[in-house]
């Protein structure tokens, strides 16, 4: 009787222990961007209002992404437009 619960004991902790070992697939078909922008457009810099809204327009959380490159010229500045939030 030792025996058979010993034995039983042994089978149960193997399938416990290979029932843990599977894992997700979840990282290893990551979601495709599809067509994902390498520079900011040039309407982004026209205005700081448009540069901002272009900004909170952005995800931040995407890990797998490339820096965007900026375009030639320098962003808009207003000298009496009021800070905004980003």
């Amino acid at each position: 009787m030792r025996a058979l619960l010993t034995t039983a004991a042994t089978l149960a902790a193997g399938l416990a222990l290979v029932a843990c070992g599977g894992g997700s697939d979840d990282d290893a078909h990551p979601e495709p961007v599809p067509n994902a922008p390498t520079a900011v457009p040039d309407s982004a810099i026209a205005s700081p209002t448009a540069l901002v809204s272009y900004l909170d327009g952005q995800r931040f959380s995407d890990d797998t992404s490339e820096p965007l490159t900026l375009p030639a010229g320098d962003p808009a500045a207003g000298e009496t437009d009021e800070p905004l939030a980003i």
